[in-house]
């Protein structure tokens, strides 16, 4: 529990990273320009003024149109999720597995929505696999080759595909880009 905990407090929304992204893009770059008109002695001028307040309500109204964007992009990552999680509720009966965190972001850390999205396309993927449990499929799998067989499970954590040689092969849903039934099969 302490864990879960712990683990969400290190996570945080697209609205946060959001953030980071804006300082180290908008921030930085607008505090050196002025630094930089100072130095030259220009930053007295009208002119200078002027342009740096301008370039300043420019960004800030980017910043509150991108944050808006991301927000509403947020409540659709979140409708997705419950509606995939209602479609795909498993038996009664049946565990659930634990959710896997979210990815990390290069320098900016695990965001909640992007293991969201992850989790919603497993659901996604299971479901559609369960349609194809015992039939013969073609499977596209991402970085690899389209694969072959007969399709023997959709567990919680990916395919279990059974190859005309006869061996097994898993797959996770992370890799899974289409499952197609095999004509005649």
């Amino acid at each position: 529990m302490a864990d879960n905990a712990t683990s969400q407090r290190r996570q945080q929304g697209l609205e946060q990273a959001a953030s980071v992204v804006f300082a180290l893009m908008g921030i930085v770059p607008l505090l050196l320009f002025t630094f930089t008109l100072w130095h030259v002695g220009a930053i007295h001028r009208t002119l200078a003024q002027v342009s740096v307040a301008l370039t300043l309500v420019l960004m800030l109204l980017g910043f509150w149109l991108f944050r808006s964007m991301l927000a509403q992009m947020s409540e659709v990552v979140k409708a997705v999720a419950l509606a995939a999680k209602t479609m795909a509720r498993p038996a009664a009966g049946r565990p659930i597995a634990a959710p896997t965190p979210p990815p990390p972001v290069a320098g900016l850390g695990s965001i909640w929505e992007l293991g969201e999205m992850a989790r919603t396309m497993d659901l996604l993927w299971q479901r559609e696999a369960r349609a194809h449990v015992g039939r013969n499929v073609q499977i596209t799998v991402a970085n690899s080759q389209e694969l072959t067989g007969r399709l023997v499970e959709a567990t919680d954590d990916g395919l279990l595909l059974e190859q005309a040689g006869g061996g097994t092969i898993a797959i996770t849903y992370l890799r899974v880009q289409g499952i197609e039934p095999v004509v005649g099969g």
